[in-house]
């Protein structure tokens, strides 16, 4: 009976005893390598070592990856001259433990509501700050100072959700300038982290992204275009000189976003390579203007002015009369995006131009027949935009 009786006390207690939730971590060297910290000076990590609450974990190594798998199905790995201080997550206010430099992968197990009680995926970063409820991955980067929080999957449960928008991210640990998603995922760590979740039977890290609002990829490169007339107006007796258009009427053009950043130093721009149509010659005209971006949309146009009328003398010299102002507006909101190479991409964007010429200065009476050239329009058109290329 004392025998029983001792057995019983030191046996676990049941699983649904309702005891608190407890999370341990086993050590995993993917590459490079690892040493330990438990009170006695550092020591070579090896495969498959358990690891206590005040070990300290240090990566070693280039492209380094040590992989702390926790109990409950969730992993934390530690790239390159990652410190990690191993927490004891089942207590009270504590956490899976402290990072102090380096570069940590995050990624956290689905929870079973119906489970009972679980422990939360926090991790504390070095001068006290804490990182949590990120989603299913995040990155905590503190190669730079402050530290960041770069490339998270979905929103959190605190409300806070990753915008990858124009390439930059909204959640941060302290402050800074946030990584953007596409500069995280064609890493090569960055990557083989990715290749480790799938081998670990998590939702591969691209379709955490399946359904989130297209608003938030990465809007670069070449979009193949089709421009569809959907109202043409004239007025004036220049009119008949104009090619005109019917509604419906398509055309296939291209645009190019890219970011522009001056050797010398300084910020960086967003451009697009835009094309329009001559109204006259039906020739495409190319111009390269500054992004303009909103909160669910992109804009860019251009403001050009011009003589109504070139006189040209008997000797060959020329004089100008009137001038015109030639307007173009372009806005567009991504519609569709997807995981492509590792980026979060807007693959599709849909919206519309308007354009306008109007007189802002009548030609002088001294130059006879070139009010003949006087006229005003404005057109529009829906615009359907296609990714093709990168870069």
């Amino acid at each position: 009976m004392i025998l029983c009786g001792a057995l019983a006390a030191c046996a676990p207690p049941a699983a649904d005893d309702g005891g608190p939730p407890t999370a341990s971590a086993v050590l995993a060297i993917r590459a490079g390598e690892a040493e330990v910290d438990s009170g006695d000076g550092p020591e070579a990590a090896e495969d498959g070592q358990d690891l206590a609450p005040g070990d300290v974990v240090t990566a070693v190594g280039d492209g380094a990856i040590v992989e702390l798998a926790w109990s409950d199905g969730s992993v934390t790995r530690l790239g390159p001259d990652t410190v990690f201080t191993v927490g004891s997550p089942g207590e009270p206010l504590s956490t899976r433990g402290v990072q102090e430099a380096g570069i940590s992968w995050n990624r956290v197990a689905d929870v079973d509501q119906d489970a009972g009680a679980t422990v939360p995926y926090i991790v504390d970063v070095a001068e006290g700050e804490r990182a949590g409820d990120r989603g299913s991955l995040f990155v905590i980067d503190c190669q730079a100072t402050p530290c960041r929080i770069v490339g998270t999957g979905g929103s959190g449960a605190d409300g806070s959700k990753t915008s990858f928008r124009r390439g930059g991210v909204t959640t941060e640990i302290v402050s800074g300038d946030p990584a953007a998603w596409n500069q995280l995922m064609v890493d090569e760590w960055a990557a083989a982290n990715a290749d480790l979740d799938v081998e670990a039977g998590f939702l591969p890290v691209a379709e955490l992204f399946n359904g989130e609002d297209p608003s938030r990829g990465l809007v670069d490169g070449t979009y193949e275009v089709l421009r569809t007339d959907t109202g043409w107006n004239c007025a004036g007796q220049g009119c008949s000189s104009l090619r005109s258009r019917s509604l419906g009427e398509t055309r296939t053009l291209a645009y190019r976003f890219h970011t522009d950043c001056p050797e010398e130093g300084g910020p960086c721009s967003t451009m697009v390579d835009t094309q329009a149509i001559n109204t006259l010659t039906n020739e495409i005209i190319d111009s390269t203007v500054p992004l303009v971006s909103g909160a669910e949309s992109f804009a860019w146009g251009t403001d050009d002015t011009g003589a109504v009328c070139i006189w040209t003398y008997a000797d060959g010299s020329t004089a100008e009369t009137g001038q015109t102002r030639n307007l173009i507006r372009w806005e567009v909101t991504p519609t569709h995006a997807e995981v492509i190479d590792g980026v979060y991409r807007v693959t599709e964007l849909t919206g519309g131009s308007v354009a306008s010429l109007k007189i802002v200065e009548h030609t002088s009476p001294a130059f006879p027949g070139c009010e003949t050239l006087e006229y005003e329009w404005d057109s529009s058109a829906d615009l359907v935009l296609t990714w093709a290329e990168e870069g």
